[in-house]
């Protein structure tokens, strides 16, 4: 399926956005400069919704907007889960609000980390499913096959997540958004 003739230039603006928003989502893994990275990610959500609008595929703009709510929700639930642990502890000086566990506050510690740990894993995953099938939409939309390689690197990366490795394959992911952006402008 390809663009009706009026939405060229629009294409074209869509790639320059979606390119510079992950060059800034890339640059803001430097610890100083992490805003970069959600200001890129929101550069890449308007991309997105420009191509998505150019290339009359709803589907597209639905699930890229799907996996950035996943995102934030799973941000909110863990930073909830860790105010809810640790603020009695440290305001009251009070042991945390899980189950006293009868090998010690050690364990129970360690407990509360797998679980935020899951609740991360659980929250990227469908995060970069959706993702996933934003760019691959896109990749059939527009005909550029460098959108279904990042697809595929996203979604290995997420279910890798649990490992670092599945960082790197993200890192891959962004590298081939890049050269399909680059090819739109």
């Amino acid at each position: 399926m390809s663009a009706p003739m009026g939405t060229s230039d629009e294409i074209k603006s869509a790639g320059t956005l979606g390119l510079v928003g992950v060059i800034l989502m890339l640059v803001g893994l430097i610890p100083q400069a992490g805003i970069l990275s959600i200001i890129g990610l929101i550069l890449v959500l308007i991309a997105l919704n420009k191509l998505s609008k150019a290339y009359n595929n709803e589907t597209i703009w639905r699930n890229a907007l799907y996996g950035f709510i996943m995102g934030i929700v799973g941000a909110v639930v863990l930073v909830f889960a860790v105010f809810a642990y640790l603020m009695p502890m440290l305001a009251l000086h009070v042991p945390p609000m899980i189950a006293p566990s009868p090998y010690g506050f050690g364990t129970s510690l360690l407990v509360f980390f797998i679980v935020l740990f899951i609740i991360a894993y659980v929250f990227a995953i469908l995060e970069y499913r959706f993702f996933r099938d934003a760019y691959r939409e896109l990749a059939r939309s527009s005909g550029i096959n460098d959108f279904n390689d990042a697809a595929k690197w996203y979604w290995y990366g997420a279910l890798l997540f649990i490992i670092l490795v599945g960082a790197i394959l993200i890192l891959v992911g962004h590298v081939y958004a890049l050269l399909g952006y680059n090819k739109l402008r």
